[in-house]
């Protein structure tokens, strides 16, 4: 049934968070909010202001090469 309407079947890998580079910001951010325990969304709110306000060039360049994608 596929065939005939023209589509194909493309197998991919299964998803792997290890090459998601916004995976690594995640446990960053899980981090962050398990260490301040915050006790109202306004507190949620300013630690997730706070944690990307702290990314930087540098480390999206690190995140992504650690993922194995090309950063050159």
């Amino acid at each position: 049934m596929i065939a005939v309407v023209g589509a194909s079947i493309l197998c991919l890998s299964p998803y792997s968070p290890d090459f998601n580079p916004i995976e690594l910001w995640w446990s960053q951010l899980k981090s962050l909010l398990r260490q301040f325990s915050p006790t109202s969304t306004k507190m949620v709110d300013t630690i997730i202001a706070v944690a990307l306000d702290l990314i930087n060039p540098k480390h999206l360049k690190n995140w992504f090469t650690n993922c194995c994608y090309c950063t050159s």
